[in-house]
């Protein structure tokens, strides 16, 4: 039994109450089982919240947690807040739990007066949820400013996966308030026993959560828990003996814990999960690691409206080459972006940005619409018959009126629908594989050919190439340049190539820079290619004088 006027608190590595012992009803004014799942932080004032991310600190600081042993000089004064507005002085102390004891850290606390006080100690903020008694926002912030940060090693990072439930309005209007809330407690409920032992769960928003994880590689802690996250809110909710299932999107920011700011942080989870709602929902998606400083990113956000405006973008063409014959098939756009206030902008910078602002669409319209009149244009000029491949976004094929602004194109320039190829990532078909094969069968139909782009970096499934019924399937570079000296990647591309081959669709070879691969590529039947061995992208006023020596310059590599 602990002496009197004292109690024991369990920790969580995030500072979550675990369990209490001692004499806990005395200094809290509640029972152990209404502590549990607490911030320390919700039950001290201010003061005693900078008193406490000090210790917390200095206690990570000794090494705690490497060598399990009690750390010297880890003793605090602190102000405890009561349930009944009284407000308790003790003396806390850290040391590392044993191994028969829950949690990782025990905090004790002896009361430093005979009874509680009154008056004088501003109650403090809420920051736990009324609804899941989850911590909020507010929380959030505290426990990674206070206890996730503080208490990390050189080399540790933090990452935070927000979870957004899918089409929550619906459960809300179709079965009511309290149904509603039944979904987000039962919700919390999952998540919480799901990231028992990985990290702490809190709820930001209405339908919003948060997890949060600390490590040496948390991203890739984060990686492998992520689908186990999925799982656990897909499972069925049985609500008033009712089933319900609902889904959720989920984003995913990492930073190191040394340059944490928790709002830019929340920024980037919350751009990450509207990132995977657009991708289809039901889905995630992590954050790039290196991102673009707010400044140059609204920077990037403002001129590329205006250039899109003023028509300031440009189309660049590189030749796509068959490789049995050495005659030019196709060409496919690059967008290039040169900004007087900017410099040059590569497409891998302002197109995720254009994605995120509401932009892509207007972007996607202008490059589909520059590629039929350059068609259009080519097709005038004697034996230049053309196609032009043009890359589209998920989300533009996602929204309604792609296929009636693509056809209203095609009519307006006179344009045989042959003469147009779009181009999708693999990664796209696998976010929103049934509207996509439902939009290449309609293209299809319409005569506008349909290739998979990067085929290869995505994870690659045999049923969706099945269903989509690609014209085409591009065969990522960094493949394609192994080829010569790789078994593997030779292996690789042989079996793409079969394999597409057996549906009915033809092969391209990205990235071919030598002769070497060129020939390696024509041995294994390979149907097309692209590559600086061939040329570079080019301005469509440079195309014309390059398409009189093209056929010369493939039969010569041939022999």
């Amino acid at each position: 039994m602990k002496p009197k006027g004292v109690c024991e608190l369990h920790l969580s590595a995030c500072g979550l109450i675990e369990s209490c012992e001692g004499m806990t009803q005395s200094l809290f004014g509640e029972t152990p089982t209404a502590l549990r799942g607490q911030l320390l932080p919700s039950r001290l004032g201010a003061k005693s919240r900078a008193s406490w991310r000090e210790l917390w600190r200095e206690f990570w600081r000794d090494g705690t947690r490497r060598d399990a042993v009690a750390a010297a000089g880890t003793v605090q004064d602190l102000t405890l807040a009561r349930a009944d507005g009284a407000w308790t002085p003790v003396c806390a102390r850290l040391r590392a739990a044993d191994a028969h004891e829950p949690g990782c850290v025990v905090l004790t606390l002896r009361a430093l007066t005979a009874s509680p006080l009154r008056g004088g100690v501003p109650a403090p903020e809420a920051l736990h949820d009324a609804l899941t008694d989850l911590p909020n926002r507010r929380g959030a912030r505290e426990l990674i400013e206070s206890t996730v940060v503080p208490g990390a090693y050189e080399g540790d990072s933090i990452s935070v996966a927000c979870v957004d439930l899918d089409n929550f309005r619906s459960v809300n209007e179709g079965y009511g308030h309290d149904v509603a809330e039944s979904v987000l407690r039962a919700v919390g409920d999952a998540l919480r026993r799901c990231s028992a032992g990985f990290g702490c769960v809190c709820r930001t928003a209405g339908d919003e959560f948060l997890v949060v994880h600390r490590g040496r590689d948390s991203a890739e802690d984060m990686r492998e828990f992520v689908p186990a996250l999925m799982r656990a809110i897909h499972e069925p909710l049985d609500i008033g003996g009712e089933q319900l299932i609902v889904t959720a999107s989920v984003g995913v920011a990492t930073r190191e814990c040394r340059d944490v700011d928790f709002d830019a942080l929340m920024q980037r989870a919350s751009h990450a999960m509207s990132r995977a709602k657009r991708l289809g929902r039901n889905t995630w998606y992590f954050a790039p690691a290196q991102i673009l400083p707010d400044t140059r990113q609204q920077a990037i956000k403002t001129r590329l409206y205006r250039a899109i405006q003023l028509g300031a973008l440009e189309l660049h063409y590189q030749p796509i080459l068959d490789l049995a014959s050495g005659q030019l098939r196709s060409f496919e756009a690059l967008m290039r972006w040169d900004d007087a206030q900017l410099g040059r902008v590569s497409p891998g910078v302002f197109i995720p940005v254009a994605e995120e602002c509401g932009l892509i669409a207007s972007l996607g319209s202008w490059t589909l619409r520059q590629a039929c009149r350059q068609a259009a244009r080519w097709r005038r000029m004697p034996g230049c018959r053309h196609a032009i491949a043009v890359n589209v976004s998920a989300l533009q094929l996602q929204r309604g009126e792609f296929e009636v602004e693509l056809r209203a194109m095609l009519e307006s320039e006179c344009l045989e629908p042959g003469m147009l190829e779009l181009e999708v990532t693999e990664s796209a078909l696998i976010h929103d594989a049934a509207h996509l094969a439902e939009m290449s069968a309609r293209l299809r139909a319409l005569g506008v050919g349909v290739a998979i782009d990067d085929f290869g970096t995505g994870y690659s499934n045999l049923l969706y190439l099945k269903h989509f019924h690609p014209s085409k399937i591009k065969i990522d570079r960094s493949f394609v340049q192994g080829i010569a000296t790789s078994a593997e990647d030779r292996a690789i591309v042989r079996a793409v190539i079969d394999m597409a081959h057996a549906i009915g669709a033809r092969v391209v070879a990205e990235g071919v820079e030598s002769a070497q691969v060129c020939a390696e590529l024509r041995r294994l039947g390979c149907d097309e290619a692209q590559g600086y061995l061939f040329a570079r992208p080019c301005a469509s006023a440079d195309v014309e004088a390059w398409l009189g020596s093209t056929r010369i310059a493939a039969l010569d590599l041939q022999g």
